[in-house]
């Protein structure tokens, strides 16, 4: 039995359904070859490439070898078996066909590895120790499993934005590594002779490996640095905190307490990386060079520590220990690295030095055991023999448990089993569990993960000590069965553990009742998956409680008639506000400055002066250190305070709304207090706070004007900002879903550029792509369209354009003449959407040449002159605004001080006119789009036309529309 470990950084493709082709031709070549194992194929054009390992006969493994470095299948197979040559070679001949046609059409060179030393060969001899786990013909891993991923080797995106001619510099051969560690013990000696300080030791090594891979074998242990590390994508932030100088690296900051240092730990230093075989090195030292521009040097070991082994296995060795890798072999000594183990031996003490300890009597061990995993995390724990005994004495009644390194201060409280415990264990439990948990209170988001582990085992014995109660029991009478910990299953054969085990599978075998033995290659069907409703889940609710207190701070629940003036614009006063929000995924990798001004839209000039004045915040402190130049990563919260004015929009004194109880409506059952709120929307307005909008939202008026509590209705579908006519909200959940599930007509009303075509003969030939087609049917024309989304945002309002295009959704609308009026060559028709894809009534009409008057966005026209008057009076409006209210509501977060800051550097208050056309879009300030000549005239929920059609009055613009005219479309 042989393993080959591999992998490139190779350009590829973004495209998901074309590197589909390429997995499934390396999918049809391993199972031509009986191979196992797992690939993975990244999904980028630029910055990731191939990973995998694979277990099988050597003969196939070479014919993979041979195929991946663009060769035929080795001529020495032809000893083998005729039949079983032909088969290698015809897979291999039909892989490198199809691998050259994908590459070819990529217009990039194909992906092939450099040279045989690029494969890390291991194998096991039939005449090992029968004590081996791995023991003659042991299956390393259960199937086979190609998958494409974001990234070959996960770092949760932060490194996503490294290239491919990064990651192939600074290599340093198994041969240059072992000089470059023996040079640096010496070098340790010499300082270690000099005196207890070693700062003329100018290299760091640093094991970029997670923590329990570590924990059994290492270069220099003592010497060697381990980050403690639990996944790959929490190595960058240890990198960030011990890049900069002044910062102190301490185990509180991941770093090992041996190796702790008063100051920057990597600045001007020789850097030296090491990993299992090589890949995760290469991005590593490519994100050091970028954080730690100042150092001698960083450099990786080619082919990792796997590769070292190869070499010097029976040599004096300078790695300790065991190599951990990730199949059902757990580790590997370094006899059984490379193609023929017998030519190792085992003279060399590093070899068979053990490096690991158990963590409960500190004896030395090394051997990851399947089921011996952290019943917080399941994270491998190292676990004696003996030590096993002693738990599974102490804990017999419910089945072992362990607990790993961060979390071995939870074993006397943090079970998964609570069978067996007596209602006063239960009782001192609890207790436990908050004196842990109080402390990480404080953290904020840092302890945001720790909190919700501790408050879910703290509901788990709570609910179990409640219905222990209830049944007037002092312990559970049913004990259930030992279960594995890692995939729950009593009768698991312990092979679940790792990536390699399939545990998913067994767990859905669990779930749907069979047998957790069974082959697990088909999944469950009907798999129903349980969880909290979005709005009860602790996130949603805290933040729906800040939301509710800033309102209320800030008196942002206003009514349509506050704040109105005799224009019929409505302009709240500014006030101080604090916006946060997450970093996104694109902006992960790129600086504070650069987010600040391309997605924020700030001056360059200003940012240092916002820096400056607190007025800008990362993670609930100012960024210090590198300042706008710090790098954002994944979690990170931006914060600002700014001085917050909101556009003027045009509002009647009272929006008009009718109510409607869902009893009468519908035959469901819902809460008695249900009801439906008809309201008539006017243009201008959006219906949620969104981009400048806050207290000038509709959903903010209504219920202020209705006096519901803020952020109680919830609307049942969507209207456009410049679109009025019907909404229609509900008070309760329940009543959303209920009126969502109904069928549905809708009927808008619109005024149009030109003589809207009335007969097949009047419709445009020109211009209108393929995949459009236009039917007729009693006067009524109906088009349809696939409509797709501009990836970029439009002019109007961060409002992302539809355009037609053969690979977007389908969309259907149909449309019908009501009047002309050739004075104004503007047309009155009805329309109605058959589906229901964003903006496509306004896309289908400007593809028949008649788009919606005012319509600016697709095709419509605007008087200028009207264009000018409308922005001049918004922006005296926001002026007066501003001169009548100098003493702004703020948060009370912020102090007065950070409040006076952000009046100064506002540039609406500090540059007058100009700076509020800088500061807002013409759409906005209802120049450009804001109010369109489309109107939702009826919507009738579940065709019965008596009980459920709701209707408003007709704009000024439509009031010659009948209610003849006035029929459904659909």
């Amino acid at each position: 039995m042989h393993c080959i470990l591999f992998y490139k950084y190779h350009p590829l493709t973004d495209e998901r359904t074309l590197l589909e082709t390429y997995r499934l031709a390396t999918e049809n070549l391993c199972i031509a070859l009986n191979l196992k194992g797992r690939i993975l194929i990244g999904l980028s054009n630029n910055g990731e490439g191939i990973n995998g390992t694979l277990a099988g006969a050597k003969e196939d493994l070479d014919a993979y070898v041979d195929c991946m470095l663009g060769r035929d299948c080795s001529s020495n197979n032809k000893a083998d078996d005729t039949d079983r040559y032909r088969r290698r070679s015809d897979a291999v001949k039909a892989f490198r066909q199809k691998s050259k046609h994908f590459f070819d059409g990529l217009n990039v060179p194909e992906l092939l590895l450099d040279s045989p030393n690029d494969f890390k060969w291991s194998s096991h001899s039939p005449d090992a120790d029968s004590k081996n786990d791995h023991a003659d013909n042991e299956q390393w891993f259960p199937d086979l499993n190609i998958k494409i991923v974001k990234e070959i080797i996960s770092t949760g995106g932060v490194l996503s934005n490294i290239s491919t001619t990064e990651t192939s510099v600074g290599y340093l051969t198994p041969r240059e590594w072992h000089e470059e560690i023996k040079s640096l013990v010496e070098k340790k000696k010499q300082a270690k002779g000099n005196g207890p300080h070693d700062e003329d030791v100018d290299t760091v090594l640093i094991d970029v490996r997670n923590h329990k891979e570590c924990q059994i074998g290492s270069f220099l242990p003592g010497i060697s640095i381990d980050p403690h590390t639990k996944t790959f994508a929490q190595l960058p932030k240890w990198v960030k905190d011990n890049a900069q100088n002044g910062v102190k690296a301490t185990p509180g900051n991941d770093v090992n307490a041996a190796t702790a240092a008063p100051s920057s730990l990597l600045s001007n230093k020789r850097i030296l990386l090491y990993c299992t075989g090589g890949i995760r090195c290469e991005k590593a030292s490519a994100y050091v060079r970028q954080m730690v521009p100042q150092n001698k040097g960083i450099y990786h070991l080619k082919g990792g520590i796997h590769k070292y082994l190869e070499e010097f296995g029976s040599e004096e060795s300078q790695f300790v220990g065991k190599n951990f890798v990730f199949d059902r072999r757990g580790a590997l000594n370094a006899n059984e690295c490379g193609i023929d183990p017998t030519n190792n031996d085992n003279s060399n003490n590093n070899a068979t030095a053990i490096v690991g300890t158990c963590i409960y009597c500190t004896n030395p061990y090394d051997t990851f055991s399947p089921e011996n995993v952290c019943t917080v995390c399941r994270e491998p724990v190292l676990v004696c023999g003996q030590c096993k005994l002693d738990v599974v004495e102490k804990q017999s009644c419910f089945g072992p448990e362990f607990h790993c390194e961060d979390h071995f201060h939870l074993r006397s409280c943090y079970f998964t089993n609570l069978n067996g415990f007596s209602v006063e264990e239960l009782k001192k439990q609890l207790e436990e569990l908050h004196c842990h948990l109080e402390p990480l209170l404080a953290l904020k988001k840092k302890g945001k993960q720790k909190r919700k582990s501790l408050r879910k085992q703290i509901n788990k014995v709570e609910s179990f000590l409640k219905s222990l109660l209830e049944n007037g029991q002092n312990k559970h009478s049913s004990l259930a069965a030992t279960a594995c910990r890692h995939c729950g299953s009593p009768s698991c054969d312990k092979k679940c553990w790792g990536f390699h085990g399939g545990h998913k599978c067994l767990l859905n075998k669990i779930k749907t009742g069979s047998d957790a033995n069974t082959d697990c290659s088909d999944p469950p069907k009907n798999k129903k998956r349980t969880r909290t409703p979005s709005n009860q889940r602790p996130g949603k609710q805290r933040k729906r409680e800040k939301d509710l207190s800033e309102i209320e701070a800030l008196q942002l629940c206003q009514t349509p008639s506050q704040y109105r003036s005799s224009t019929g614009l409505k302009c709240p006063p500014p006030v101080i506000r604090v916006l946060s929000s997450s970093v996104k995924g694109r902006w992960c990798g790129q600086s504070l400055r650069n987010v600040l001004t391309t997605e924020f839209g700030l001056q360059h000039d200003r940012l240092d002066q916002l820096l400056a004045t607190g007025l800008v915040h990362l993670n609930g402190t100012q960024p210090c250190g590198a300042g706008l130049d710090t790098t954002l990563q994944n979690g990170d919260v931006l914060s600002r305070i700014v001085h917050w004015h909101e556009p003027p929009i045009a509002v009647p004194a009272k929006i008009s709304v009718t109510k409607h109880l869902v009893s009468q409506l519908f035959e469901e059952t819902s809460p008695e207090d249900s009801l439906i709120y008809c309201i008539d929307k006017p243009a201008t307005i959006p219906i949620y706070p969104c981009g400048p909008f806050y207290a000038n939202s509709l959903l903010s008026m209504v219920e202020a004007q209705e006096g519901l509590p803020p952020k109680s209705l919830l609307p049942c579908h969507r209207l456009d900002r410049c679109t009025s006519g019907v909404l229609l909200c509900t008070n309760t959940s329940s009543a959303a879903s209920l009126v969502q599930r109904k069928d549905v007509k809708k009927l808008y009303v619109a005024r149009v550029k030109g003589k809207f075509p009335t007969n097949p003969s009047e419709v445009p030939n020109t211009n209108i792509p393929e995949c459009v087609s236009i039917g007729w049917h009693d006067n009524v024309i109906e088009v349809s369209a696939p409509i797709s989304v501009q990836l970029e945002d439009s002019a109007s309002d961060d409002m992302l354009k539809r355009f037609v295009s053969p690979d977007g959704k389908p969309s259907i609308s149909r449309f019908r003449t009501l009047s002309y009026d050739p004075c104004s060559d503007l047309s009155l028709i009805t329309a109605c959407p058959i589906s229901g894809r964003g903006h496509q009534l306004r896309l289908h009409l400007q593809l028949l040449g008649c788009p919606i008057h005012n319509d600016v966005e697709y095709g419509g026209f605007m008087d200028q002159e009207k264009k000018k008057q409308q922005l001049e009076m918004s922006i005296n409006a926001m002026l007066d605004m501003t001169t009548k209210n100098l003493h702004c509501l703020r948060q009370e977060s912020v102090s007065p001080e950070e409040a006076e800051s952000a009046i100064k550097m506002c540039s609406c208050c500090s540059d007058g006119s100009d700076g509020v056309k800088l500061s807002f879009k013409d759409c906005q300030l209802l120049g450009a789009g804001q109010a369109i000549d489309l109107h939702a005239a009826r919507y009738c929920i579940d065709s019965d036309e008596d009980k459920a059609t709701f209707v408003t009055e007709l704009p000024n613009w439509a009031a010659t529309a009948s209610n003849e005219g006035l029929k459904w479309l659909n």
